[in-house]
């Protein structure tokens, strides 16, 4: 069924409506997405937050089949749920230190995980993911304890992240 939903987003003062024709739905650090096809803006992968919808209610518009995401693969580059346009693979490799390497060791961060020790405190992890808001988050909730190595796009994005967040002290 196609519908109309009356959506809240974090950043308008008010909801407004989406026509969506949903396709899948997925769990990400405790909130449900629901990701479908938003003809209003032509993607597939549009994706909303459960707990920002307002309402809900059916259209009579014609429901459009997703002939264009297979969501067993969609998110095997990703770490959470934003997929940027034009986005690639990127090799990303970052040093934890000190219990956080331990932590890592036993939670690995992505499937594409590969870890080697440099030493008894220091724990290299190469990731092959996309750059995204979600990895972004990830590697700076590790504060001190870790360090980005390449790409150096990804060091410079967290480097201007970070000297923001300074100036809050």
């Amino acid at each position: 069924k196609v519908l109309r939903i009356s959506y809240h987003p974090f950043e308008d003062d008010s909801p407004s409506d989406v026509i969506l024709h949903p396709y899948y739905l997925k769990q990400y650090n405790n909130r449900w997405f629901l990701f479908g096809y938003n003809p209003s803006k032509d993607k597939y992968d549009w994706n909303l937050a459960l707990d920002r919808i307002m309402d809900i209610n059916e259209t009579k518009e014609k429901y459009q089949k997703n002939t264009e995401i297979d969501w067993t693969e969609y998110f095997e580059d990703i770490i959470g749920v934003t997929k940027p346009k034009n986005a690639v693979v990127e090799d990303i490799t970052l040093h934890f230190s000190g219990k956080t390497s331990k932590y890592i060791e036993s939670k690995p961060l992505h499937g594409s995980q590969k870890s080697k020790r440099l030493d008894t405190s220091t724990l290299e992890v190469n990731l092959q993911v996309m750059i995204n808001y979600e990895l972004e988050r990830l590697i700076l909730s590790y504060g001190e304890s870790v360090k980005v190595i390449n790409p150096r796009e990804l060091k410079e994005i967290l480097k201007r992240r970070l000297t923001s967040a300074l100036i809050n002290y």
